[in-house]
């Protein structure tokens, strides 16, 4: 049952993301508190509003990627049923030996936000303004990484994959 639930919850987004840029984003501003809890577990949306259009672009910029490039679309395909993760699963991927002590931040790093322009991504501080939100936990963010392929994708120096060179 719970696998039902989390599919109806990623078809619900991605057809309100579908409809607001099929819409020009008119409707993500029409329904704000709702894009605005997606992306920023938030529903004042005023706050929120100024990334509304840099999140459509960015969308549409990883749609037309996932469309050019086999290779990141095998990649990043998520199953429908599958849970929602805050982080990565630690029984398929482990922190770097090299990687500074606080394995629990990105400490600075952020390549997967920059290789894509995340509009997410808060430069000043270094850190996702979408962190924990619904989007975080139910698509790449939270789950990242799962394989090495995504690793060497975003160059990442964080992660290492389970088994693969020890």
């Amino acid at each position: 049952m719970q696998k039902w639930r989390w599919t109806a919850a990623r078809l619900a987004f991605i057809g309100a993301a579908l409809a607001a840029t099929a819409t020009g984003n008119i409707l993500a501003f029409l329904l704000g508190p709702l894009y605005s809890w997606y992306f920023f577990q938030d529903l004042n949306c005023f706050k929120h509003y100024r990334h509304f259009n840099a999140i459509t672009a960015c969308g549409w910029k990883m749609v037309l990627t996932w469309l050019r490039e086999p290779e990141y679309r095998n990649m990043f395909a998520i199953p429908l049923t599958a849970p929602p993760l805050l982080s990565p699963d630690l029984s398929l991927v482990k922190v770097s030996a090299a990687w500074p002590k606080d394995a629990a931040a990105c400490n600075g790093c952020a390549q997967c936000c920059t290789r894509i322009a995340c509009p997410l991504l808060d430069r000043e501080v270094n850190h996702c303004r979408s962190y924990g939100s619904f989007y975080w936990r139910y698509f790449n963010c939270g789950r990242y990484p799962e394989r090495l392929a995504q690793i060497r994708y975003y160059h990442c120096k964080k992660w290492e994959v389970l088994g693969e060179g020890e």
